[in-house]
């Protein structure tokens, strides 16, 4: 098992839930959702249930304007509005990875995650910076007895993966680093909204950094806000993914960590499906129940009796509360494709999309209408031709 809870606002008792049902192996604490007297608490609780933890500092919102950073400004290593100006020395450096390294030794994690920033192009000096960080953190680490191994962070922005060239400089440069444990690697995703599309030729570059640092290297790799396409880090390399209870703590978007006007309308509830390796609207379950279908999509984990046992999936107890812990058991179940084999792991993956895209055919001839963001012929598609791309570039 390798999947982490990604917290954020509005936790009450989910982490709770999540880990007592064993579909998780730990959560990825996000400093800008708790507040600092809390933390040693939460870090608490889910230490009693047996699980792992990881703070993630969040650095990165520091450099974005206007910033959404709720409770960061509490923590001692947070500072709102940092420039590239503010990164100029090593001084400077060495003294954010101090403040942000030292804070996360108080509260014991399992592993400690450097702090970062945001870039959007290998080339960019954003990244430079990153690097600078990462390899500050790495100067301070080592000095550390006693110290959880360390994982460098990278917020990368989906652009950066259009140049294979400026990756491999980079996957140069992280790799050449001996004292080197592993990444925590965060995607800011370009898709407006939550679905499961992304780029072929940027997925299969991900899934090349991944394979890379994992498999090829054997570092341990964390890929945050990583969801279904965590599964897909997992079978090429990754050590774990991490998927939230939210939209917004499922996929990583930039805009989500800048203010932004009130409104929007609440999330309907969903479904996820282990079968059409999708998350569906329940309206669109009744749909599939109404044409005789419904054990074909179900995902075969103990809340589904949440659905079966009532006379109707609409009619039945479902809510955003079991939709959120369903979801991690059903990422849980679909873990199982993974194995120690990449190119195993790889097959196992296909044979899982093309079920899936039959399975949606099937039901669109049953007069199963889905919505624009679960339509297959888009990621299940661009999935495959990440997969497809990616084996070319790894040579499998």
């Amino acid at each position: 098992m390798a999947l982490f809870v990604q917290h954020g606002h509005g936790k009450s008792d989910k982490i709770d839930a999540a880990l007592e049902s064993t579909s998780v192996e730990g959560v990825i604490f996000g400093a800008r959702n708790e507040k600092i007297e809390n933390i040693e608490s939460c870090v608490k609780s889910v230490r009693e249930r047996g699980g792992k933890v990881l703070f993630d500092p969040q650095f990165h919102v520091s450099t974005l304007v206007p910033a959404n950073d709720r409770f960061l400004p509490d923590y001692p290593y947070y500072k709102v509005g940092r420039t590239a100006a503010d990164f100029v020395g090593i001084k400077k450096l060495a003294g954010y990875v101090k403040s942000t390294l030292d804070f996360q030794l108080n509260l014991a994690p399992d592993r400690l995650l450097s702090p970062t920033v945001i870039f959007d192009s290998f080339e960019s000096n954003w990244c430079q910076t990153a690097l600078n960080l990462a390899d500050a953190s790495l100067d301070y680490h080592a000095g550390l007895a006693g110290a959880p191994p360390l994982l460098l962070s990278f917020v990368i922005g989906e652009q950066a993966l259009s140049s294979r060239t400026e990756l491999d400089a980079f996957l140069d440069q992280v790799t050449s680093w001996d004292s080197l444990a592993g990444t925590y690697v965060i995607l800011s995703r370009e898709e407006s909204s939550y679905s499961q599309r992304f780029d072929p030729a940027h997925l299969a570059k991900a899934l090349y950094l991944t394979y890379v640092l994992g498999n090829i290297n054997g570092f341990e790799v964390i890929n945050g806000f990583s969801d279904f396409c965590g599964l897909l880090h997992r079978c090429v390399g990754g050590t774990a993914f991490a998927t939230g209870w939210s939209q917004g703590l499922r996929q990583f978007h930039r805009r989500s960590f800048k203010k932004q006007k009130a409104g929007g309308q609440p999330a309907r509830y969903r479904y996820t499906s282990a079968p059409l390796l999708s998350s569906i609207l329940l309206s669109e379950l009744q749909q599939i129940y109404e044409n005789g279908k419904l054990d074909a999509v179900l995902s075969g984990v103990p809340l589904d009796a949440l659905i079966t046992e009532a006379t109707s999936p609409e009619e039945s107890d479902w809510n955003g509360r079991w939709s959120e812990l369903h979801h991690w058991e059903s990422l849980h179940r679909l873990e199982n494709v993974v194995g120690h084999d990449v190119s195993e792991s790889i097959n196992a993956m296909e044979e899982k999309i093309v079920a899936a895209r039959e399975l949606y055919v099937g039901l669109a001839e049953e007069g199963v209408v889905f919505g624009q963001r679960t339509q297959p012929e888009e990621h299940l598609d661009q999935w495959s031709e990440a997969i497809s791309s990616f084996r070319e570039m790894a040579s499998l």
